[in-house]
């Protein structure tokens, strides 16, 4: 199986691929170390579910 290049994927990409392959730990830390240098701290799937909630209602409220 050929792997995706993780660091060339956009953030979205890498954040879908990672939702849709939980047990993929290569991807995973790719994106948390992608997020890291933002600030985010990722320490599970469960605090990534979070952040794209988080950022789904400032964009809501922003829309408003």
């Amino acid at each position: 199986m050929i792997r995706p290049n993780f660091a060339a994927m956009p953030i979205a990409d890498l954040r879908a691929y990672v939702l849709n392959h939980r047990t993929d730990d290569e991807a995973f830390y790719a994106l948390a170390n992608r997020v890291h240098t933002e600030g985010v701290e990722l320490q599970s799937l469960e605090d990534l579910t979070k952040l794209i909630e988080t950022k789904q209602k400032v964009r809501e409220n922003q829309s408003e």
